[in-house]
């Protein structure tokens, strides 16, 4: 960008005559005419900052743009308050089946007296009974396959399990229910499900233990009082946001890829696959890079909008508060340089407005940075690029700055 360009753009969104007003009209965040380009307004800042020949013009634009970022750069999606995949969710009924159905293969009936024997019968029929003896014991299936020795388990809980599988995991179960698992420090107690660790430390008399507690609650019902001591130490929700984390990003990805499919963009969605990586290397990107960034912190390599005459690369990046922002704007902002391919950015998660790092990934992307709210407008810019056969913003003409 030139800038005399950068300089007329700034002014025309400030209304103001000079440039260094304009600066000075940003730096007071007062108002702008909208609806503002914002990656061609940081890059126009980007430009000002690299070409103006006053010193006190160029420190003033860095100091505008990340004032900007923390104004424009907004995204409404939080991870924290919004769910996603919720049909994934097993009901209460499936519980409630799951555990009848190994109290039935018990010899008393009960879940008093379950055995390895009764939960591999269980099993068969009823493929929940896992998920809901770890739920039982308070167990994630990424604890439940780190505590199991000597035996590999299936990577899905409601899969096909060998014997042997569900009498590695069983006994790891069975300890945590029944109390056998010890901690490493006399200052500290083992991590149990509060409804049987709370009785053991407060020493309620009269107080079913083990099985026997599992059973009664099973027939009588858990208290509610219970139940919000629970939320209190485990939070609602947790474990399944947890669970669901990259269908953020997946929903971001998807909404992007039909936005694309109505323009006729020509475009890959990628993955962690050797076909996504195959074709990286074909268009003269990094595969290497791609891989590295899905193994590590700064975002997912998402889309390739690929055409004759165009190669450019879009990531999504979440994060629900300001250190994850950090962690990941660190390795986000050497992707365009490691994948060797011009590249836009799309931000979800209030983190990344609580901090500078989202201005430090304007040069590397030379401006294109979105939210999930802006995906329109990054259809619309690629599919621009497109028509242009090349970037709205060649990044490579930064990269010599």
């Amino acid at each position: 960008m030139e800038l005399q360009d950068a300089e007329a753009y700034v002014r025309k969104v400030t209304r103001r005559s000079s440039t260094k007003d304009a600066l000075a009209w940003l730096s007071e965040e007062r108002a702008v005419s909208r609806p503002i380009d914002l990656p061609n307004l940081l890059a126009s800042l980007l430009t000002i900052e690299d070409q103006a020949p006053m010193a006190d013009v160029r420190g003033l634009a860095g100091r505008v743009i990340r004032q900007v970022c923390r104004a424009e750069v907004v995204s409404e999606l939080d991870p924290s308050q919004e769910l996603l995949a919720l049909d994934e969710v097993l009901r209460p009924a499936q519980y409630r089946a799951a555990l009848d159905a190994l109290a039935a293969r018990t010899a008393t009936r009960t879940l008093a007296s379950v055995t390895l024997a009764a939960v591999i019968a269980a099993q068969e029929d009823d493929r929940n009974v896992v998920t809901v003896l770890c739920a039982a014991a308070g167990l994630s299936y990424r604890d439940l396959r780190a505590r199991v020795r000597d035996a590999s388990v299936p990577t899905d809980l409601r899969g096909r399990w060998k014997n042997d599988q569900l009498r590695a995991v069983f006994d790891v179960i069975d300890a945590v229910i029944t109390g056998r698992v010890t901690a490493s420090s006399p200052a500290a107690q083992p991590a149990r499900p509060v409804e049987h660790l709370l009785p053991d430390i407060d020493d309620e008399p009269g107080r079913q233990r083990g099985w026997a507690l599992v059973e009664q609650m099973r027939v009588h019902g858990v208290p509610y009082e219970l139940l919000l001591t629970q939320r209190a130490v485990g939070s609602a929700w947790v474990a399944h946001r947890s669970s669901t984390g990259k269908k953020v990003q997946a929903a971001v990805t998807t909404s992007l890829c039909e936005l694309l499919d109505e323009r006729s963009v020509p475009y890959h969605r990628l993955a962690m696959n050797a076909a996504s990586r195959e074709l990286l290397t074909r268009v003269g990107a990094n595969p290497a890079a791609a891989a590295e960034d899905g193994r590590n912190e700064g975002g997912q390599l998402a889309v390739l909008v690929h055409s004759p005459a165009l190669t450019h690369a879009v990531a999504v990046s979440v994060a629900r508060d300001g250190g994850t922002a950090r962690k990941s704007g660190a390795r986000l902002g050497t992707l365009p340089a490691r994948l060797g391919i011009d590249c836009s950015v799309v931000l979800v998660g209030p983190g990344w407005a609580e901090r500078n790092t989202t201005a430090e990934l304007v040069r590397p992307f030379y401006g294109r940075i979105y939210t999930e709210r802006t995906v329109p407008e990054l259809a619309d810019a690629l599919s621009a690029m497109v028509a242009q056969g090349d970037g709205v913003i060649p990044i490579r003409q930064n990269s010599d700055a």
